[in-house]
Parts: structure tokens; sequence; C-alpha cells
């Protein structure tokens, strides 16, 4: 009901400031509301037992045919671009790099045969259709600054993380992997994820269980090797990466 109370979850830090005060410049830009998923939206759902820090805002969109891209409508609006991929807007704190992720309504409607790319478009799709409202506040020194954004469900950003995999540098998959792990393990956003990925549709799941038993049970020596890559992963066990594979893979089948 749109009457009932938002969460709001604290974040810290000079960087995490920045990339919150970005969020309403960037809706402003573009005239609506944006949906978070990344590595902000993760340090959002697990509130206190964040573990890393990251340093952009990633958007996802879904963009109706004959729509201008997000990304376009914020370059036209004075923004820098930058890897020919996102776009630099300014905030009190310092400037933000903004990636924002679009699927089309014909990416829907024809889906990829690769269950790499397929996933991505699902699991993207998703994040944003079931999307809710998170009251997030920054606290860095003597500033304070809070905003409520639409944030992605604990579910469909571990679906996220699964389909980005492939095609991340060593860094990235271990930062990646770890999202995975916390976002599974931990004892708050751990039943969303199973609830969620247990409701999800089979096409989903069934790409969703391919990566995770590619990454948790082939790879799951070298996925243990790259969590400890990661200050808050140090500690990681093979356990941990044994349980995670059991229960994901126990709802996604």
């Amino acid at each position: 009901m749109s009457g009932d109370p938002v969460a709001t979850v604290d974040l810290f830090g000079q960087g995490t400031l920045a990339l919150l005060q970005a969020i309403p410049e960037v809706e402003h830009r573009l005239g609506r509301p944006i949906t978070l998923v990344g590595g902000l939206a993760v340090l959002s759902r697990l509130g206190t037992a964040a573990h890393r820090v990251t340093t952009d805002v990633d958007t996802v969109n879904r963009r109706a045919d004959g729509e201008r891209g997000q990304l376009e409508v914020l370059l036209d609006s004075g923004a820098t671009a930058v890897d020919g991929a996102g776009a630099v807007v300014a905030t009190p704190a310092g400037e933000v790099r903004i990636d924002v992720l679009e699927i089309s309504e014909s990416d829907l409607l024809h889906l990829p045969a690769d269950p790499t790319g397929r996933l991505y478009t699902l699991a993207h799709d998703w994040a944003l259709r079931t999307a809710t409202s998170l009251g997030i506040r920054a606290t860095a020194g003597e500033t304070e600054f809070e905003h409520t954004v639409r944030v992605a469900e604990p579910g469909p950003l571990v679906a996220t993380k699964l389909q980005a995999l492939p095609d991340r540098s060593k860094a990235k998959e271990a930062t990646d992997l770890l999202d995975i792990v916390r976002l599974t393990l931990d004892r708050q956003t751990g039943p969303a994820v199973r609830a969620q990925l247990a409701a999800a549709g089979a096409r989903l799941r069934e790409d969703a269980a391919l990566h995770v038993r590619s990454w948790f049970v082939g790879r799951a020596d070298r996925t243990l090797g790259l969590v400890r890559t990661t200050p808050a992963g140090a500690g990681a066990a093979p356990d941990d990466i044994a349980l995670v594979a059991e229960l994901l893979l126990e709802v996604l089948g």
C-alpha cells in the first residue's frame, strides 16, 4: 500500500554520501525516479552488514520502443560521458559515475539463446519490476543526507550478480561473488533471497542454477580463492561456498 512506512538504512563515509547525493540529481535530470541495482543496492539491502565500498551508482531501466535511452538523456543534460557506458554527474560531495543498465521491450520478446545473455535480460527486468522503496541515510563527518529510492530486492540482486560473473575482471568477479555469499547467508536478506528465487520464473531459475553450479560447485575452489582476496571475505571457508550452493540450488532446482 502506498501509505505503508518506508524502512531506512544507515550508511557511512564520504564516498557513500556522494553516491546518495547523486541520486536526486540524476532523477531531476531524467524527470523520473530511478531503480538501484549493483553495489549500492547490495550495501543498502545489507545495511549494518555492509561489507565493501562501491564507487558508482548502477541503475536499471526498461526502455519502451522508440523511447530515448536514459544515458542519452543524462548526457544531453550536461553530464560527462565516460567509457561509452556511463556518465559523471557532480554532487556537493564530489563527482559520481552513473551506469545505466537498460533492457528493451524487444529484448524481452526475443530472448537471447545464450543463458548468460538471457539471464541478463530476465534478471534485470525482474529487479526493476519488483524493486521496493528504501530510505537511505548517509553520514560523513558532520554531513548527513537522506533520500528515498527504489532498490532491487535481494533475490533479483543475486540473479543479476550471477549473470555478471562471466564477463568480469577478477577484482569485479571477486566482489560479485562476495555479494552473492553475503546476500545468501545474511540473516535478514537470506530468507528473502531464497523465497524470491523460488517464486521466480522457470527460465530464470534454470539459467541462474546453471551459473550457481558453474561458480559454486564446479569452480568452488576458485570462487573461494577470489572471495578471500576481498577484505571482508578473507575469512571465508569452503563450507561457506558449499552452503551457498546448497541453499540456492535447493530453490532454483
